[in-house]
């Protein structure tokens, strides 16, 4: 005889079209018989081993000692790859920009009068005066106030192997 078909798998017309018949949704499939009352005493677990197919839930042994956890239950392994991620993120993120900022402020500190520089907007003029926070650049005959940290790069003309260029 066929095994019985669980109402829940049955298609409703609002199912979609295909049906696959899934064995483990049968109601009865997999439970176990209920068992007798163990002989001991109640609250008192038999000691011995485990049954055989995984049925029930594993009684702790009492005379088997446990690991102690570190700290606030953190694994010691835990702790040094949080610590090798904070010197890893420290190298490849913080130090190089640290490194760029500090020659960014070099450059902005060496720039002069006369320089040709080109402007974060794409700008390229001739600084024509300067001051500890603004400089102004001159662009063919308009003269434009600028920020000091508006200034992307410097192109001097007095650069080793001819690279400056000059408006």
């Amino acid at each position: 005889m066929p095994q019985p078909i669980h109402p829940i798998s049955l298609p409703t017309p609002l199912s979609p079209t295909f049906f696959v018949a899934l064995p483990f949704a049968h109601p009865r499939h997999g439970m176990q018989e209920p068992k007798t009352a163990p002989d001991t005493p109640s609250g008192v677990a038999p000691v011995g081993p485990a049954p055989q197919g995984g049925g029930g839930a594993q009684v702790p042994d009492p005379n088997k000692q446990v690991p102690p956890a570190g700290p606030c239950g953190m694994e010691p392994n835990m702790i040094l790859f949080l610590g090798l991620g904070l010197v890893l993120m420290y190298f490849l993120v913080m130090r190089p920009e640290n490194k760029r900022r500090k020659e960014q402020q070099a450059m902005l500190a060496a720039v002069k009068v006369g320089d040709h520089v080109v402007t974060l907007g794409g700008m390229h003029g001739t600084v024509a005066s300067l001051t500890e926070k603004t400089l102004t650049l001159r662009v063919d005959t308009v003269k434009v106030v600028i920020d000091r940290t508006a200034i992307a790069r410097v192109e001097r003309d007095d650069a080793p192997g001819g690279t400056g260029k000059s408006n």
